[in-house]
């Protein structure tokens, strides 16, 4: 399934990539996601979110009654034109579930910053997978979404 998020941030892309750099942005994400555990590491390659969400009831004959996201997020140096690219993969671990988006901050003319992320869900279950990405895909945008969410109260500090 493609998956294709706009977000917009009252930031430029520097600031907003050191935001999702920031150790204390990433985990108050998790905790407005409602995740009852989470873990981040910070390294100079990559952010990386872990954490334990309650899922839905309709989903959860599928996947149990919560479920573990690795959130992984890296970023390049900036180009020329002030735009910064890089990736967003999330993983399920112990679920045939994978998302991988390839991420673009754009600076748009007003000094903010369009992000723009682009890719794909699959779900590797024979016979149901299209089924269960349709259920799965609401949860996957509604984690972006709180990101997007998050940042605002941020950048706006």
């Amino acid at each position: 399934m493609d998956l294709d998020y706009t977000h917009s941030y009252a930031a430029n892309p520097e600031q907003v990539v050191g935001l999702l750099r920031n150790p204390d942005f990433i985990a108050d994400v998790a905790r407005h996601a409602g995740a009852t555990e989470h873990t981040v590491d910070i390294t100079e390659e990559a952010s990386t979110l872990t954490m334990s969400l309650p899922v839905p009831a309709s989903i959860a004959k599928f996947v149990g009654s919560s479920l573990k996201m690795k959130q992984v997020f890296r970023f390049d140096a900036p180009r020329a034109d002030g735009s910064i690219h890089g990736t967003v993969d999330v993983d399920v671990p112990g679920m045939p579930i994978d998302v991988n988006a390839n991420a673009a901050m754009l600076p748009q003319p007003d000094g903010t910053t369009q992000g723009r992320y682009t890719g794909d869900l699959k779900v590797k279950i024979p016979l149901v997978g299209k089924k269960v990405e349709g259920q799965v895909e609401p949860y996957i945008k509604q984690a972006f979404a709180g990101l997007e969410r998050r940042a605002a109260d941020w950048l706006s500090r």
